[in-house]
C-alpha cells in the first residue's frame, strides 16, 4: 500500500518503523537518509508540509521518500526534506512507485514543480522517467570526493609521520571520542574553532546560522544515541586543537565539519586528527571515506576521487498525454 504522510505529527510517529528501515538497508543507505539526521531537521526547517511517500506491505515499512511542499511565493514546490545541509538525498527502499504518488498529490495541492537535488550515485531515483504529465531534466550536482581504503597517498603518510613527531615535542597529543555525558560539550568546541576559522577570513560560514546550530545540537546526540555518530577532538599538550565531526554506516565514514586552531597550525592538527579517523576506520574494516560536497584541495591530498550527485527538475506538462512526460 503506498500513503503519503501529509502532517509533522504522522512524521514524528513514523520514526521507529523509519529507523528499522534504515537499518534494513544501512549497507547501501547513508546517515543522512536515517531519522535521526532529518527528523532534527525538520524540527528546524520545516515548512510545515511535509508530503512524505511510504510503502507498507502488511504493516511493515518497505520504503520511503520523504519530501516536503517549499511554499516560495507564486511557485512552491517540492523539495527533499534535508535540503540545503544535506550532503546525499536519497529514498529508501524503491522509489518507483512512491515518487509519482508524491507528483500526484502534487498536482493537487497546486504545486507544479519537484527538485530532486544531491542524488548520490547508485540511488534508484536515477534510473526513473517521469511519471505521465511530468518532464525531467537532469543535471550534474555537486562533487563529492571519495576515498577507497587503502589507497592514501604515499606524500601524506610522510606528512602524517612528520606532524606527529612535531605534536610529541609540542607536548604530546592525544584523540578523544564523543559519549552521551561529553558529545554537547565536544560539539561546542568544533563550533568554537570552526567559527573563529571563518571569522578570520572575513566571512560567516555554515555556523553562523541560528538555526543551523540548533539542528547540530538535536541531531548530534540523537546520532551517537543511533550508532551513527563519529566527534572526536585532538588535543595538543591538553589544549583542544582540532574536532572533527563525522558520520558512520556499514562500511564507510563520512566526514562532514571540522575545525582547528590557528594557533597549532606548525603541526597541521587537522591533519593529525583526520588522519588518526581514516586509519582507525580502516581498521574497523571500512572500505570507503566519503569527504561530502566541495572541491578543497585537502581531499585530493588523501586521495580522494570525485564522484557527482545528480539534480532531476521535474515539471507538470500542460497535457495529460503520458508521452508529454517524459
Amino acid at each position: 500500500m503506498i500513503n503519503v504522510i501529509d502532517s509533522a505529527a504522522e512524521l514524528h510517529a513514523l520514526a521507529p518503523d523509519w529507523d528499522a528501515l534504515w537499518r534494513r538497508n544501512s549497507a547501501a543507505a547513508t546517515p543522512f537518509q536515517s531519522p535521526a539526521w532529518l527528523l532534527p531537521w525538520w524540527e528546524q526547517f520545516g515548512s510545515g508540509m511535509p508530503r512524505v511517500g511510504i510503502e507498507r506491505r502488511g504493516g511493515d515499512l518497505l520504503g520511503l521518500l520523504p519530501l516536503y511542499v517549499l511554499a516560495e511565493p507564486g511557485a512552491p514546490k517540492l523539495l527533499p526534506i534535508g535540503a540545503g545541509t544535506t550532503d546525499y538525498l536519497d529514498s529508501l527502499g524503491d522509489p518507483a512507485p512512491l515518487l509519482p504518488a508524491l507528483l500526484e498529490r502534487a498536482r493537487a495541492d497546486g504545486v507544479h514543480r519537484c527538485e530532486l537535488i544531491e542524488v548520490p550515485p547508485g540511488s534508484g531515483l536515477l534510473g526513473l522517467d517521469a511519471p505521465p504529465g511530468w518532464r525531467a531534466e537532469w543535471s550534474e550536482g555537486a562533487p563529492c570526493p571519495v576515498l577507497a581504503f587503502p589507497a592514501i597517498p604515499a606524500r601524506m603518510r610522510r606528512k602524517l609521520r612528520m606532524n606527529r613527531h612535531r605534536a610529541e615535542r609540542a607536548g604530546g597529543w592525544t584523540v578523544e571520542s564523543a559519549g552521551p555525558e561529553t558529545v554537547q560539550a565536544f560539539l561546542a568546541e568544533l563550533i568554537r574553532l570552526h567559527q573563529a576559522r571563518w571569522t578570520a577570513q572575513g566571512e560567516a560560514g555554515v555556523l553562523a546560522s541560528g538555526p543551523v546550530l540548533a539542528f547540530h545540537r538535536q541531531a548530534a546526540p540523537r546520532l551517537l544515541a543511533a550508532g551513527l555518530l563519529r566527534l572526536q577532538v585532538l588535543r595538543i599538550a591538553g589544549e583542544v586543537a582540532a574536532a572533527i565531526l563525522a558520520l558512520v554506516a556499514p562500511g564507510r565514514i563520512f566526514f562532514y565539519l571540522s575545525g582547528f586552531d590557528a594557533r597549532h597550525a606548525f603541526v597541521s592538527p587537522g591533519t593529525l586528527l583526520l588522519g588518526a579517523m581514516l586509519e582507525e576506520a580502516m581498521a574497523e574494516g571500512r572500505t570507503h571515506a566519503h569527504f561530502l560536497r566541495g572541491e578543497e584541495g585537502y581531499k585530493y591530498a588523501w586521495g580522494g576521487v570525485n564522484r557527482r550527485n545528480m539534480i532531476c527538475r521535474l515539471a507538470a506538462t500542460t497535457g495529460s498525454d503520458p508521452a508529454s512526460g517524459s
